[in-house]
């Protein structure tokens, strides 16, 4: 990662000791800033610049009633509409589809996560993972699976033939490291062929790839 290309980190919380401690925290274990601001702040500031979000934009699930998420809902689209947005402070009984709600959703943290293991999370995280508990991941496949009326597109069919293989497994819910065992290569060229194929079906992470299969891919195919 090259000192030009460092990804912005955004903290959306309300701006209290505790958040700024955990601020300072995160900085030291991922070396990269990280702006903490409010909503008001956020709506304050967004006609000064067009990327007030940053490329990571970390949630504060405690912070966030409806009124919050419906003025983060109009303000992310001319704040940075792409920033990938990492839920934290989650409480565990939460429901999968409660978290569906954030449209690039690319990793939850729950309330009783030790400190080491979100930067464990956020360095796979900026390495273009996820970091999903495989039950939201798998609940992420069937919330939006319509297996019953999706026919397979032109797109799909244009795709090569080892994009295919990887497009299916990934629509089970396969990692990097479990698409590269099943089809015998490395780790780098699965994710050279996930950013081939993210181009080629216009996605910008993972779930939205995987919300792209459920619509594009019939049942015929995902065997």
């Amino acid at each position: 990662m090259t000192p030009e290309h460092k990804p912005k980190i955004t903290l959306l919380s309300d701006v209290s000791m505790q958040s700024k401690l955990f601020k300072d925290s995160l900085e030291r274990g991922i070396e990269l800033d990280v702006d903490l601001a409010s909503i008001d702040e956020l709506a304050r500031v967004i006609d000064e610049t067009e990327a007030v979000l940053g490329d990571y934009v970390l949630i504060d699930y405690n912070y966030f009633d409806d009124v919050n998420f419906e003025q983060y809902n109009q303000l992310r689209v001319p704040a940075n509409a792409g920033a990938k947005e990492i839920v934290i402070n989650c409480p565990k009984e939460v429901s999968s589809s409660e978290l569906f709600k954030w449209r690039n959703l690319v990793g939850v943290f729950y309330v009783d996560d030790e400190i080491t293991l979100l930067l464990k999370g956020m360095r796979k995280i900026m390495q273009d993972e996820m970091w999903l508990s495989r039950k939201v991941a798998q609940d992420y496949i069937e919330h939006f699976r319509c297996a019953n009326t999706v026919t397979t597109s032109q797109a799909y069919a244009n795709l090569t033939k080892r994009e295919k293989e990887i497009m299916r497994l990934l629509g089970h819910g396969a990692s990097n490291l479990q698409i590269a065992d099943e089809l015998f290569v490395s780790e780098n060229t699965v994710k050279t062929h996930l950013h081939n194929i993210f181009k080629k079906i216009n996605a910008k992470n993972r779930l939205q790839a995987l919300l792209w299969a459920n619509n594009n891919i019939g049942l015929e195919e995902r065997v």
